[in-house]
């Protein structure tokens, strides 16, 4: 006897398969792929740093941890003391 067009386990396969292909779109279309994030949320590992982001920690091996300047409380207090050494 032969499995019925319609029985339960194709119906699975073709949904895992769409839920498959719709994930692979998702991450190719995605602007820096699938994100992967550090420094405790605020950063993203990327290969080379946007200007706006400034280099804190290593992701593994190939990546650095790009936090943006405005989040980067240590950038601001780097700020300050460059504009009070100015003003001196």
């Amino acid at each position: 006897m032969l499995p019925d067009h319609f029985s339960p386990l194709s119906v699975d396969i073709k949904l895992f398969v769409l839920a498959l292909d719709v994930l692979v779109v998702l991450a190719q279309t995605a602007p820096d792929g699938w994100i992967r994030t550090c420094c405790y949320g605020i950063g993203r590992c990327r290969k080379s740093c946007k200007e706006i982001e400034r280099k804190k920690e290593k992701c593994g091996a190939k990546y650095i941890c790009c936090v943006p300047k405005e989040k980067d409380k240590v950038s601001h207090i780097h700020d300050q003391k460059e504009t009070s050494e100015l003003s001196i």
